[in-house]
């Protein structure tokens, strides 16, 4: 590996480990999580400031209701790198409101404020969240069985496109009914189809691509996971990058983590492995779009909440289906 993917590679690890420490006996599924969080933008884990979130979330939990389990540890990550966290903080509680209030009161609409507080002004969050539980409910009338409480975090993220909500849908069904054909898993083709969705391209070309990247890394010898491991491999998908270079960097990062604590036979297995390699890849290649400061740049936006839905699906899924 060079330099940038292996210094990458070593802060993910770093970042793990103190996290851990700070906060001990919680879902080894979600430190990683955490630790990209972090990872993604260029930081190294302070223990004084998580502590100092840790309390602020705790102390605070009767206005946001939900910030325990599985988005206690990311949401403190987030609210480390801010500079004044206690205001962030604030600004989320606020964004709960009008989430919890177009969407059930949940874990998941929690999430969704914490992560549209980095994308949506103030004065817009009604109307991006008014938007999102309108997707919703064209996406449950059509998928009844498929859509759950978790597909308010992919409406209320997709609803930042600036693509139109027929064309957005439109683009969905394309795309799902072509995944379909190669993979049985619904619910999870059912994600991909909106983190693709949100780029630019034909449903065909996008699809395509997808399904080239994980047939290559099949032939490689790595066989990609199929359930919630899925999104992660769409975010490396939509990467504006060479397709052979992607495949590359994903099973370099993987034989990376294969040597690392945490990755052998008492720990994750290849699959989820080879999802953080993924995850690591996409930070690697779109940092620009993992930090966005121009909330008025659409294409980066959609990027970013592209990612934030294959994030958001490992938080909710592989995590909490292996408590």
């Amino acid at each position: 590996m060079d330099e940038k993917t292996t210094a990458l590679c070593e802060n993910f690890i770093a970042n793990r480990d103190i996290i851990k420490k700070v906060f001990r006996g919680e879902n080894i599924f979600i430190y990683p999580i955490a630790s990209n969080a972090l990872t993604s933008h260029g930081v190294i884990a302070d223990v004084a400031k998580l502590k100092e979130c840790k309390k602020i979330i705790n102390k605070y939990d009767g206005a946001l209701s939900y910030p325990k389990g599985n988005v206690m540890i990311p949401f403190a990550c987030v609210l480390s790198m801010k500079e004044d966290p206690k205001a962030h903080f604030d600004k989320v509680t606020r964004f709960y409101s009008f989430t919890k209030k177009h969407f059930n009161r949940s874990e998941y609409s929690a999430l969704l404020a914490i992560m549209l507080a980095d994308y949506v002004e103030e004065d817009n969050i009604e109307r991006v969240v008014k938007r999102g539980s309108d997707i919703y409910s064209i996406i449950k009338e059509q998928h009844s069985f498929l859509t759950n409480d978790k597909d308010s975090i992919l409406s209320g993220l997709v609803a930042l496109s600036e693509k139109g909500n027929t064309e957005l849908i439109d683009d969905m069904e394309k795309c799902y009914d072509l995944l379909k054909i190669k993979y049985s898993q619904k619910s999870s083709i059912h994600s991909v189809s909106h983190v693709l969705a949100l780029t630019k391209g034909t449903a065909h070309e996008k699809v395509d691509h997808f399904n080239e990247l994980y047939d290559t890394l099949k032939e490689s010898g790595k066989k990609f996971g199929v359930y919630s491991e899925l999104s992660t491999l769409a975010s490396v998908s939509i990467l504006d990058e060479d397709f052979g270079k992607l495949r590359d960097t994903v099973l370099e990062i993987d034989a990376f983590l294969s040597k690392q604590k945490g990755y052998g036979l008492l720990g994750l297995d290849k699959k989820t492995r080879l999802m953080h390699a993924a995850m690591l890849t996409t930070d690697l290649y779109d940092t620009a779009h993992n930090a966005v400061t121009d909330t008025s740049d659409a294409a980066a936006v959609a990027m970013a909440a592209a990612q934030q839905i294959a994030i958001c699906v490992l938080m909710t899924g592989s995590a909490a289906s292996n408590i």
